[in-house]
């Protein structure tokens, strides 16, 4: 998935506000949103370095560490001790939001190449398509098939989904 993370992130963590009855213009509320969007493009903040120094040397961002779920999985159970610790509500629910987040951004780019879901025991990449990929950024077959177009219509669904939220006040 290319540009489809944060409008995924944007249902996600406006389900789970709803789900915990907290709401989208309190402070807590806001902070909470702005953490679940940042979650959903994590994985990905590691493609500024992939294209400005690595040259493409290792193929793909993916081979990153931070596009492993084990390295979430251990970051998660450090924050949920952090947690027990303090019991914080704020905390709860951003580590709530963060992490979904996250782990529906990794469910996602199964699709299209794959990540390392069995990282370290198997360590090659998983997913459902493989669009040619020989290295560098996905352009060519990626923008004709299907998932191109879920992405577009994720964008126009959280476009309209917006404006509905704004018109009812429920961003201020």
């Amino acid at each position: 998935m290319l540009i489809g993370h944060l409008p995924a992130g944007y249902f996600v963590t406006k389900s789970i506000l709803k789900k915990f009855k907290l709401p989208l213009d309190g402070p807590m509320g806001k902070w909470l949103f702005l953490a679940g969007l940042i979650g959903a493009i994590l994985p990905d903040f590691d493609l500024a370095y992939w294209v400005l120094f690595d040259e493409y040397g290792t193929g793909s961002h993916r081979f990153y560490y931070t596009n492993y779920p084990l390295i979430y999985l251990l970051i998660l159970a450090l924050f949920v001790i952090i947690y027990f610790l303090f019991r914080k509500k704020w905390l709860k629910y951003g580590l709530i939001i963060v992490f979904t987040n996250i782990f529906v951004h990794l469910f996602l780019d199964s699709f299209f190449l794959g990540i390392k879901w069995l990282w370290p025991f198997y360590d090659r990449l998983i997913g459902l398509y493989n669009v040619n990929f020989t290295g560098g950024i996905l352009v060519d077959n990626y923008f004709h098939h299907w998932f191109w177009y879920l992405e577009i219509a994720l964008w126009a669904l959280a476009t309209i989904s917006v404006a509905r939220s704004i018109k009812k006040g429920e961003f201020k």
